[in-house]
């Protein structure tokens, strides 16, 4: 899949709002999301080893590998500012505009207040998110590290990051990977844990084949960019990172 601005109509976006659960599926000419900002079940378990280190069990069906359906369908896996948290309209999500300027069919499989280690609203970390990923059997899958991974030990983090990235090419090894660095947009001095959760996926990423992309902070600067919380991005701040990601992966070549 060429990356390219071309832009597609899409269809209006239904919510559904269930008491404890608040999701949201997208039925777009191109693009759909399984996004979670609150209280949902994810669905794929992490088993602990003998050595303590929980890993990913995929369901027997995808755990030797998935056929590839089209190359140019992505999943997207992060945390709330890749869910669209505190916005009015889940369409407004950088990977759901993503679709709609590339062509893409987008899954938006990601959980706020979820990483690597973090367990978010959807009672997960990004390891429990990995079935719903490879059901979509995508071409291209874009994992972003997060910054709700901050404080956890740094042994467990690498451990958790590399176990999961494996398992996800384990289970889709025709599909390209391809990390995002750990966004930060709060006000101050940006946490060395940034960089170094960054440093994680990219020695995850890298030791699969795939492809790591350092995205910067293109939204810790600029007026209206952010929401009150100083943190997640307002529409117009989806907007500039949705640019910013699709210049980054055209540069990386990343394309099927």
């Amino acid at each position: 899949m060429k990356l390219s601005r071309t832009v597609v109509l899409t269809s209006a976006m239904t919510l559904t709002v269930v008491v404890g659960l608040v999701g949201w599926d997208a039925a777009t000419s191109t693009t759909s999301t399984s996004a979670t900002s609150a209280g949902s079940t994810a669905s794929g378990t992490s088993t602990a080893t003998a050595s303590g280190t929980a890993t990913p069990t995929l369901p027997a069906s995808t755990a030797q590998g998935a056929p590839v359906d089209d190359d140019a369908a992505m999943v997207t896996i992060g945390d709330s500012i890749m869910a669209g948290y505190g916005l009015d309209d889940a369409s407004d999500a950088w990977p759901v505009l993503l679709g709609a300027q590339t062509g893409a069919s987008v899954t938006n499989d990601s959980c706020s207040g979820a990483g690597f280690v973090a367990v978010g609203s959807c009672g997960s970390d990004y390891a429990g998110l990995l079935s719903a990923a490879v059901a979509a059997k995508p071409g291209i899958v874009l994992v972003e590290s997060s910054d709700n991974d901050l404080g956890e030990d740094p042994t467990a983090l690498a451990s958790a990051t590399t176990t999961t990235i494996a398992a996800l090419h384990d289970a889709l090894p025709d599909a390209r990977i391809v990390g995002l660095s750990t966004l930060w947009d709060q006000p101050g001095t940006v946490p060395d844990e940034v960089a170094d959760s960054s440093a994680d996926l990219q020695q995850a990423v890298q030791a699969v084949g795939g492809t790591f992309v350092d995205v910067g902070q293109p939204i810790a600067t600029g007026t209206g960019l952010l929401q009150a919380d100083s943190e997640h991005p307002t529409v117009a701040g989806q907007q500039v990172l949705e640019g910013a990601v699709l210049d980054d992966l055209r540069a990386a070549g990343v394309e099927g």
